[in-house]
């Protein structure tokens, strides 16, 4: 049967944090804990106590030495049985998670800010896309490419027999790649647009033009378009390279006002980059931070009055 969608247990430990993998892994066991619970309740006879044989099985499925006995009855043995096999499997299985995120998959090398913002230079327009390199190891050749995909809605019926999905390869320039770029230093690139030319049109139409025909796309009609940013390069210290891919939804996560200047110094004395402004990176989610401290406050002050 098709499709076949492999791997989704390590698309699920890649794409998540270590504070939710640890919360899922919780929550299961709590679960398989409550069923089987109920289960040895049902059993035995004896259901007015699944809240203390669950409280029993859940604790052992997390390395506590059990405590609490059952009739020496073949049947009881094998609950016995699978329940130890359950106790040592479980502390395993989250330990190998651990070390599958931390030590085979790297994530993160490169930050990137959640907006890209439009320059305009003579009759050309260029987008700005800024980031800064995350990792405390050295990157070496660290290079860029961009692609442009899209998505027309009133191909999905393939009229004219063109096919609605297409992606187009985007012309990056020199600033693209960092021989020997620094860390936690923020910088940028440029994406030229103009072959394809992209035209960001009023309420949210985007053009796309291509030598072979002009795509325009309304994301209110179901059409989307995407920019898609990868970054490659090498780790010597792991003798290991890196791929991370960063999405743009446009013309969403575009802005066609400047984003404010990352200032950058060198402090001689320490041999090292200082930033003044790093709170200017994602201005966006500095102002929602401060609306939500001052949602808190009002709130706290209403319940004072109340109070009084």
């Amino acid at each position: 049967m098709h499709p076949r969608k492999n791997f989704k247990i390590r698309q699920y430990i890649a794409s998540h944090s270590i504070l939710r993998l640890t919360l899922d892994f919780i929550i299961v066991n709590a679960v398989l804990a409550m069923l089987l619970a109920i289960i040895i309740g049902f059993v035995i006879g004896d259901v007015q106590n699944t809240i203390t044989y669950f409280y029993h099985i859940y604790t052992e499925l997390f390395g506590k030495e059990p405590r609490w006995t059952l009739p020496d009855q073949f049947m009881y043995q094998n609950i016995r049985a699978f329940l130890a096999t359950l106790s040592l499997l479980s502390p395993s299985i989250f330990l190998g998670i651990i070390i599958y995120k931390f030590f085979v998959l790297s994530r993160d090398n490169i930050v990137f800010r959640s907006k890209a913002d439009v320059f305009e230079e003579g009759d050309d327009r260029y987008l700005n896309i800024h980031f800064y390199i995350a990792s405390s190891l050295r990157l070496y050749n660290l290079r860029f490419s961009a692609f442009i995909r899209t998505y027309e809605k009133k191909r999905e019926d393939n009229s004219e027999k063109l096919y609605p999905m297409n992606t187009f390869p985007l012309r990056l320039g020199q600033d693209s790649m960092y021989p020997l770029p620094y860390n936690y230093v923020p910088s940028r690139f440029r994406l030229r647009f103009k072959s394809p030319k992209v035209n960001f049109l009023k309420d949210g139409v985007i053009e796309v033009i291509t030598k072979e025909r002009t795509l325009r796309l309304d994301s209110k009609q179901g059409d989307f378009c995407e920019l898609y940013i990868i970054a490659r390069g090498q780790v010597p210290e792991l003798q290991a390279r890196f791929n991370e891919v960063k999405r743009y939804r446009l013309p969403e996560d575009i802005s066609h006002e400047p984003l404010p200047q990352m200032c950058t110094r060198f402090i001689r004395d320490k041999n090292r980059f200082e930033v003044d402004n790093w709170q200017d990176f994602e201005p966006e989610k500095k102002r929602r931070g401060w609306l939500k401290s001052w949602r808190a406050k009002m709130r706290k002050r209403l319940y004072t009055k109340q109070a009084k």
